[in-house]
């Protein structure tokens, strides 16, 4: 898989860009703040419908942009994908609401045909690596969930549609919740029970789908994670384990489950039982305390935790053994490497973990866009084939 062109329309720095792009990958260098993780994150963005570096995506929206011709705000991103299967070309169009500026409208399409987000989402495959993912390690479970969740939803559309459904059922079930809570209703008053019980239903429905496929992909991830991890340091000891907010006794014996459905069962099982145990303090609380979106996941290297007693050098070696894991694991799943995107990551590892790092990624056979400030550091052997250009100002000379 390899992204044959790139076109940008007001998207942060650009104002227009047109970039043909080899199979290989390209070379990028230039200032902070010149467009280089500008480019990237609108890679990531094709694969995954939304920003890897902000969580509100109007923010990729050039300022200002459309005010010539009195249009909204507006951008707009495309790529030409060649995979084996044949090529795509995904487009996608933002634009702020005149009327109600917090809204954004976003359009998808997949060749030309408007497509549902979950319906564009792994068309293209791509892996981000950047200096800012150390947080994964170090930083609040909800940055560990969104790493989760783009990365599945990249292998799985029915991940995505539990997701979507999940997020709407877990909103009305906690204004259920808030209600209950404000009127005093008594947890084991009948109309407590009979109102909690579809949005009980739905919840463990669609949670227990989440946290399935949660477990069964942290699982291949620890493994191949590991078996990275030992490359670049030489230790083996390094885990990743999957922590959910329900209490599931079953826990190692539903990752390991053969599929989906299977552990599906028998995490739904466990999460219905416990939404029973614990109605009493979700009603006082006014908010649903078990759910995927309260879970978590937890890098060790032995038995210490990495959050707390792991070295900033040994976190970031964790999160590229991470990331290499999860191009391993696309490429398991799509029978072809994904495109790999690192933004500015070799100047933060010394000289000899470089050297690791690009010769792995030189094994893999992706597409690598790799960008640095200083030209010298992508004047390495195994990066030496890949054009080279310079970026300035929202501009790519030289590609």
């Amino acid at each position: 898989m390899h992204l044959c062109s790139l076109d940008l329309e007001e998207f942060r720095s650009y104002r227009r860009l047109h970039l043909e792009l080899d199979p290989r990958g390209l070379r990028l260098y230039g200032a902070n703040t010149s467009g280089k993780s500008t480019l990237l994150e609108a890679v990531a963005m094709l694969a995954t419908t939304r920003s890897a570096r902000s969580t509100a995506d109007r923010e990729v929206i050039r300022f200002q942009s459309g005010a010539e011709f009195g249009y909204p705000p507006y951008a707009r991103l495309q790529g030409h994908v060649k995979r084996a299967d044949g090529a795509v070309d995904v487009e996608m169009a933002l634009q702020t609401d005149p009327a109600r500026p917090s809204l954004l409208r976003k359009q998808i399409k997949l060749d030309g045909r408007a497509v549902r987000a979950m319906d564009a989402v792994g068309a293209l495959k791509a892996v981000l690596f950047a200096p800012e993912d150390v947080a994964l390690v170090a930083g609040p479970p909800s940055g560990r969930r969104r790493y989760l969740d783009l990365t599945i939803s990249q292998l799985d559309g029915r991940y995505l549609r539990a997701l979507s459904r999940y997020n709407r059922v877990l909103t009305q079930r906690n204004s259920l919740l808030k209600a209950l809570a404000r009127d005093r209703v008594a947890p084991d008053a009948p109309a407590a029970i009979a109102q909690l019980s579809f949005w009980d239903d739905e919840l463990v429905a669609f949670g227990s789908a989440i946290v399935a496929r949660r477990l069964r992909t942290v699982r291949r991830l620890d493994e191949l994670a590991r078996g990275r991890f030992r490359w670049l340091t030489g230790d083996g000891s390094l885990t990743l384990r999957y922590v959910p907010s329900v209490g599931l006794p079953g826990l190692e014996t539903a990752a390991a489950m053969a599929t989906t459905d299977d552990a599906q069962a028998l995490v739904a099982r466990d999460f219905r039982q416990e939404l029973e145990e614990r109605r009493r303090e979700e009603i006082r609380r006014g908010v649903s305390v078990l759910g995927p979106h309260r879970d978590d996941l937890v890098f060790a290297v032995g038995e210490a935790d990495l959050a707390t007693y792991g070295s900033r050098g040994q976190q970031r070696l964790a999160v590229v053994a991470l990331k290499l894991a999860e191009a391993d694991l696309m490429t398991e799943a799509a029978g072809e490497p994904p495109i790999l995107l690192l933004d500015d990551v070799l100047s933060e590892l010394d000289a000899n973990h470089r050297a690791l790092l690009t010769s792995t990624v030189a094994a893999l056979g992706s597409q690598v866009i790799v960008t640095a400030t200083d030209q010298a550091l992508l004047e390495t052997p195994e990066l030496a084939s890949l054009p080279l250009a310079r970026v300035e100002g929202g501009a790519i000379a030289g590609a």
